[in-house]
């Protein structure tokens, strides 16, 4: 066959044939399954907006839901606005107003407060597509329409954590009540008188406070980003009140049932508080020889007066029944409550009752019955407050209250394991400010 070729074609065709000779011969052998797996898993170092690209698609084969680009708008609420006023505000239809209402809590919507700030949501066409509510720094609620067209709500919370904190605080002559010495740490309206209410049997804070009492407050802050967002339950307490020490640890016991309680596991909740008035000065003291400022003669004065503004709530000492809701000459509108066989107490010259106090309610120890006024014989507003036992008038300052329940036998173990820390936490803290006179406090972890 070779001998029809010119002799240039075989000299050619002798070249590419030693040519790939050589070239099969030099190629490596084909690597085995596993060898090709190996080597396929070397890491490749990429610049990393790489990684940031989305994987290209068919678009006909795209099914994921198409993010909505929506802009929002912000309204600040003013008095007397509410969400049908803002939403013709906004132009947005009645209907529409109607079909988010469904979709949300009623009363979330219908508890707007002036200063809020509400936000509405529109989409690329100018179409009104969802509700924003900031009800704290941590809660949100959002009404949104769905891929259905259908309003939806849902509530989000922002991270949060809870540290505990530590305060102290000195009755001076500056600070002379527990108003003033809580606000001058920093603590809120709300902790001041939720302090005030652990230790409202045993302490009188109308009367009571002396220069040189003190307190310690273990209490919940929540946080999010590091950043103090509110205050929330008190986890013990301590009160130095005339040489007298007090002690409030929370506590929940596996029923779920919360309490505060001294270290012993008394409940702190006796059967009475001491002034059925917060925070009012006293004008008149329990006193049975008292020359009344009216009739100029010996009358006893079987009660004590709280001065307080008109309008003042007054609450019931404890739990009982309403015996008489009615007025006279004399003591003006009046509430008579009892509780139990033993026990009675009298609310004088009130300026209204509260709603449902009728002869026969039943009522609960600090729900309010009431109102300060200067009915009947009254030369100004107050609250006279009386206390019978067994039908004798006792001094409501000094009588001896009865206890409440005390931790159950069966849940006493877990009391102390409870508390322990707390109670280190505040002996630690105790002698701190013993060492270091006038210490504040400060925020600490347990």
């Amino acid at each position: 066959m070779f001998e029809r070729f010119p002799i240039l074609h075989l000299r050619a065709i002798t070249a590419l044939m030693i040519t790939g000779l050589l070239i099969h011969l030099c190629w490596p052998a084909q690597d085995s399954e596993e060898q090709r797996s190996t080597a396929s898993t070397i890491p490749i170092m990429l610049p990393s907006h790489v990684f940031d690209q989305p994987e290209r698609a068919d678009p006909k084969d795209d099914t994921s839901p198409k993010v909505p680009t929506w802009t929002w708008q912000e309204e600040s609420i003013s008095p007397g606005d509410n969400l049908s006023v803002l939403f013709k505000r906004k132009g947005i239809p009645a209907s529409v107003l109607l079909r988010v209402t469904k979709a949300a809590d009623d009363n979330d919507l219908k508890r707007l407060a002036p200063g809020q700030k509400l936000e509405f949501g529109f989409d690329s066409a100018g179409e009104f597509s969802g509700l924003r509510l900031k009800r704290d720094l941590l809660t949100t609620t959002e009404i949104l329409l769905n891929e259905e067209g259908q309003f939806t709500a849902s509530t989000i919370e922002a991270p949060s954590k809870i540290r505990p904190i530590v305060k102290v605080g000195h009755i001076t002559k500056k600070q002379s009540s527990l108003y003033l010495a809580g606000q001058s740490i920093e603590i809120s309206d709300k902790l001041i008188m939720e302090l005030a209410n652990l230790f409202q049997w045993d302490i009188s804070f109308a009367l009571d406070l002396r220069r040189g009492d003190q307190f310690l407050i273990v209490y919940e802050g929540i946080y999010s980003n590091d950043t103090l967002i509110h205050e929330g339950n008190i986890l013990a307490a301590h009160f130095s009140n005339m040489g007298q020490q007090y002690e409030a640890y929370r506590y929940t016991d596996p029923s779920g049932k919360v309490g505060y309680f001294d270290a012993d596991g008394i409940s702190l909740r006796k059967a009475f508080i001491r002034d059925p008035v917060h925070f009012s000065h006293v004008s008149s003291r329990f006193n049975l020889s008292r020359m009344h400022p009216i009739h100029n003669r010996k009358m006893p004065h079987r009660g004590i007066d709280y001065a307080a503004a008109r309008g003042t709530p007054v609450k019931a000492a404890g739990d009982g029944k309403v015996i008489s809701a009615t007025s006279n000459e004399a003591s003006g509108k009046f509430i008579v409550l009892q509780h139990g066989e033993r026990y009675t107490t009298k609310y004088l010259h009130l300026s209204n009752f509260a709603n449902n106090i009728r002869r026969g309610s039943n009522v609960k120890q600090g729900q309010v019955i009431g109102f300060v006024g200067s009915t009947g014989w009254a030369t100004g507003p107050h609250l006279h407050y009386e206390f019978l036992v067994s039908g004798s008038h006792q001094n409501p300052r000094t009588v001896k209250l009865p206890d409440a329940a005390p931790v159950a036998p069966i849940y006493e173990e877990d009391f102390r394991a409870h508390i322990s820390g707390l109670q280190n936490q505040l002996q630690n803290h105790l002698a701190q400010v013993e060492a270091v006179p006038g210490s504040q406090g400060s925020t600490q972890s347990i």
